[in-house]
């Protein structure tokens, strides 16, 4: 089946895409300390479960990523988010701001998220830290869940691995997005995960694409195809994970997906939170979870 567009969340309108839905209120921690991680677990981040790579906009293998999470609010799948540690699940500030944090599931572990037999590892949120985000830029999309129970790394679900410092832009570096959001602009959100290869652009490429230059800030990263578009993410891909693999096979996280006019579009490139601008913010708040030491 040929898929023109890899869509996996968010809210592709004509003007900045939104990629979330349903919205209401959210408790939010400003009070943010610096720090390192915090406790050191005995398991192994950013561990892809491998199969053939097949790029463009096509199903995973089952639990092939398996940080990816979906976020469900009433019980409806509306974002995606990425396992970082054994208690908490890192997404868009723009999916959880305005939401009741009480009523967001977190479920790890799922491959085709409408399957009614399978039962995959759902946890409940108890807290959501929120960065100072704001939808008039969406600068500082960037969010962190804590959940109500410790994850028990397993091969299905298990932590991706946060980058170690800010020392490089990874230009030109491929990157996987993953997500279950719509496969082409104005589409059905898709049952299976789906993941899409994509370019890192520097932002001085980004802003000389269709985007006003001020539209894109320091933490933003883009990704994708400017000259022709067809491959991006789309509506319910919003908070999902930007992941490329390092020299020694683990995947990091670099983006977070964040934004977008439209889908696909030429000249409009996805934008992501850039991950590296928020690790001491990242570090610093998911300090109650235990990172993996490896």
């Amino acid at each position: 089946m040929e898929i023109l567009f890899v869509v996996l969340i968010s809210a592709c309108v004509t003007a900045m895409e939104v990629r979330a839905e349903n919205e209401t209120e959210i408790r939010t921690d400003s009070e943010f300390i610096d720090g390192g991680y915090g406790r050191k677990c005995d398991c192994r981040c950013g561990e892809r479960n491998e199969a053939s790579r097949i790029i463009g906009g096509v199903e995973t293998a089952v639990n092939e990523f398996p940080w990816v999470a979906r976020l469900s609010y009433h019980n409806k799948f509306y974002c995606g988010g990425s396992l970082i540690n054994d208690r908490y699940v890192l997404t868009a500030a723009h999916c959880v701001k305005t939401f009741m944090w009480f009523m967001i599931k977190v479920t790890l572990g799922e491959h085709d998220r409408c399957n009614t037999t399978h039962r995959p590892v759902t946890h409940f949120v108890v807290q959501v830290l929120a960065h100072n985000f704001s939808f008039t830029d969406f600068r500082d999309d960037i969010a962190l869940l804590k959940l109500n129970k410790m994850v028990a790394v397993t091969d299905s679900v298990k932590p991706v691995c946060l980058p170690r410092n800010d020392d490089s832009t990874y230009t030109g570096v491929k990157a996987i997005a993953a997500g279950w959001g719509t496969v082409s602009e104005g589409k059905n959100q898709s049952c299976y995960l789906q993941e899409v290869e994509l370019p890192i652009l520097s932002n001085q490429a980004c802003k000389e694409a269709k985007y006003t230059p001020t539209m894109i800030g320091d933490g933003m990263l883009c990704a994708g195809y400017p000259d022709v578009g067809q491959k991006d993410t789309c509506q319910g891909d919003s908070g999902g994970p930007l992941s490329a693999e390092r020299s020694d096979k683990r995947h990091e996280q670099l983006g977070v997906v964040s934004w977008g006019i439209g889908c696909g579009r030429p000249g409009y490139p996805g934008v992501y939170t850039r991950v590296t601008k928020y690790l001491s913010w990242i570090r610093s708040n998911a300090k109650y979870g235990c990172f993996c030491s490896i």
